[in-house]
C-alpha cells in the first residue's frame, strides 16, 4: 500500500513555451532544479553580457520587463509588500535577511521599497517564505509551475515512506510536463475548483461513476489522467493552475480507482504546497487515504454491504464500487460494522478471485467479452487526455513546437506524423530581426533611472 506523497516544486523563471530556465535541458525536457541552476540562472541575469541587454526571459527586480504579460512592472515595492505579507510571526526580519544571506539593514530597505533584490536573493526569500519565485517577483501566478505529489510504499524493515523508483520516474514526469508546455504556449487551462468534500465530489462526478471513473474527471472536473508504462508508482500534479493525475499502466483496475481516488484527494485538499516535511507528509498521506475511501464508498454503500448475505452480492457490489475486498474490509472495519459470516468470509478473498468465482453476477454484457478482461485492459492501456493531444496536434501542425512531444505521446515514430519542414531562411532572417530589435544598453539605463 503506497502511503506517501512528497511534493515537488519547480519554478519558472521567466519561461517562455518550450523553453526554461533552469528547468529544461536542451532537449526541452522539463527537470527538477538543483541548486547550482538557481546559481547559473542569478550568474547569467547579473553577467556583463546580460547586465544591460534584455534576453526575452531576463527577470531583474526593479524596474523589468515581463513578456509574457506584456507589461512593465515598478517592483521593488510590490515584492516588499509581498514578503511582508507572507512573513509567519515565528520569522523576524533579522532571521529573513540571515536565510537571503543579506544584512538587516539590507532587507529593510528593500522592503520599503529603497533597494532593489539580486535574482539570488529573491531566490532565496522566497524558499523561506515557502511561495513560488515568480510569483514573489511579479504578483502573478506561474502559468507553468509544476508542482508534484508522488505515492511512496511503507518500508517494515526501515519503517521508512520510500520511492525507490522516484529519479527513474522523473525522466517520465519530465516529458509529461513538457507535453503541457509544448501544448499551451501561455499555460494550461485551470481545471474546475475542487470541493474538499468526498460527497459533493461524488455527486458532482454522477453516480456509478466507478465505472468510468476517468472519463467522469476528465468532463465533469476538468482533471487530466495519464497512463504511462514504466512507472514506480503514482502521480499528481500541479501544471499552473491545471489538475492532473498520472498513473502507471497495471491490470489492477481495482488500484488503479484507489489511486484516482487517493491523488484526487491530494488535489482537491491542497496537499502540493512548496515546502513539505516528514511529518506533514504523514498528515497529508493519511487524509488522502481516507478521502479515497469515503469517496469511493459512501456510508449508504457500507450500510448495505453490512446487510448482505451472500457471496454473489458481495461480488456485485465490489464491481458496482470498483474497490477491492480489502479497501470495504478496512472501511467496514473503521466504521465497526459487522458483516454476515459468509460475506466476512468472501472479504478475505482477493478481488480478482472472488470475481471469477462469481462472474455470473457481474456480468451484463451480450458480446461475450469478459467485463473484467476488458476493466483491465483499459486499466493497463497506455492513455493521454483528448484535449493534451489536439491542442499538442495543432501546434505541431502549424510548426509551433518539435514533434517529438506528440511521437513520444502516441508512441509513434516522428517520421509517421505530418508537421512542416523548418524553413531556414526565415528562422535565419527572424533571428537577425530579434537581435536588431534588442534594448540598447543606453534604453536600458534610461528605463531603470526614469
Amino acid at each position: 500500500m503506497y502511503t506517501r506523497a512528497t511534493t515537488i516544486a519547480w519554478s519558472a523563471f521567466g519561461c517562455s513555451g518550450s523553453e526554461h530556465v533552469g528547468g529544461f535541458g536542451s532537449s526541452g525536457v522539463v527537470r527538477r532544479p538543483k541548486s547550482t541552476d538557481v546559481s547559473r540562472f542569478a550568474s547569467d541575469l547579473d553577467s556583463p553580457r546580460n547586465a544591460h541587454h534584455g534576453s526575452p526571459h531576463q527577470y531583474s527586480v526593479g524596474i523589468f520587463p515581463i513578456p509574457r504579460y506584456g507589461q512593465w512592472v515598478d517592483a521593488n515595492t510590490d515584492v516588499g509588500g509581498r514578503i511582508r505579507a507572507n512573513m509567519p510571526p515565528s520569522l523576524s526580519q533579522r532571521q529573513l535577511a540571515r536565510h537571503a544571506k543579506m544584512t538587516p539593514d539590507a532587507l529593510s530597505r528593500a522592503l520599503s521599497g529603497q533597494r532593489g533584490l539580486s535574482p539570488m536573493e529573491t531566490a532565496r526569500i522566497a524558499e523561506a517564505l515557502g511561495v513560488d519565485t515568480h510569483w514573489l517577483i511579479t504578483g502573478v501566478p506561474d502559468p507553468f509551475e509544476v508542482r508534484v505529489a508522488a505515492r511512496h510504499a511503507w518500508d517494515a524493515q526501515t519503517r521508512q515512506r520510500v520511492n525507490p523508483g522516484g529519479q527513474d520516474d522523473q525522466v517520465q514526469l519530465d516529458r509529461v510536463v513538457a507535453l503541457y508546455r509544448a501544448a499551451f504556449l501561455d499555460g494550461p487551462p485551470a481545471s474546475s475548483e475542487l470541493s474538499t468534500s468526498p460527497p459533493a465530489l461524488r455527486r458532482a462526478l454522477g453516480p456509478s461513476f466507478a465505472r468510468e471513473f476517468t472519463a467522469r474527471l476528465e468532463e465533469r472536473l476538468q482533471v487530466d489522467v495519464i497512463r504511462i508504462a514504466g512507472l514506480n508508482t503514482d502521480y499528481s500534479l500541479r501544471v499552473g493552475g491545471r489538475s492532473v493525475i498520472v498513473l502507471a499502466t497495471r491490470s489492477s483496475w481495482f488500484r488503479s480507482n484507489w489511486s484516482l481516488a487517493h491523488e484526487l484527494g491530494h488535489l482537491a485538499l491542497g496537499h502540493h504546497a512548496v515546502n513539505d516535511t516528514s511529518q506533514r507528509v504523514q498528515r497529508t498521506e493519511r487524509s488522502a487515504n481516507a478521502f479515497a475511501s469515503e469517496l469511493l464508498i459512501s456510508d449508504s454503500d457500507l450500510a448495505a454491504v453490512a446487510r448482505l448475505k451472500t457471496e454473489a452480492g458481495l461480488a456485485r457490489k465490489v464491481w458496482d464500487l470498483g474497490v477491492s475486498t480489502e479497501a470495504l474490509r478496512n472501511r467496514l472495519s473503521k466504521a465497526k460494522l459487522s458483516t454476515s459470516e459468509v460475506v466476512a468470509n468472501a472479504l478475505l478473498t482477493s478481488t480478482p478471485k472472488l470475481l471469477r468465482r462469481n462472474a455470473g453476477a457481474i456480468s451484463t454484457r451480450d458480446d461475450g467479452i469478459d467485463p473484467v478482461t476488458h476493466r483491465e485492459q483499459l486499466s493497463s492501456a497506455r492513455q493521454f487526455p483528448l484535449s493534451l493531444l489536439s491542442a499538442l496536434q495543432m501546434q505541431t501542425a502549424v510548426g509551433s513546437v518539435s514533434p517529438i512531444h506528440l511521437a513520444w505521446a502516441l508512441e509513434v515514430p516522428i517520421d509517421d506524423l505530418e508537421f512542416p519542414e523548418p524553413n531556414e531562411l526565415l528562422a535565419a532572417q527572424a533571428s537577425q530581426q530579434l537581435l536588431a530589435d534588442r534594448p540598447t544598453a543606453e534604453y536600458w539605463h534610461t528605463r531603470i533611472t526614469e
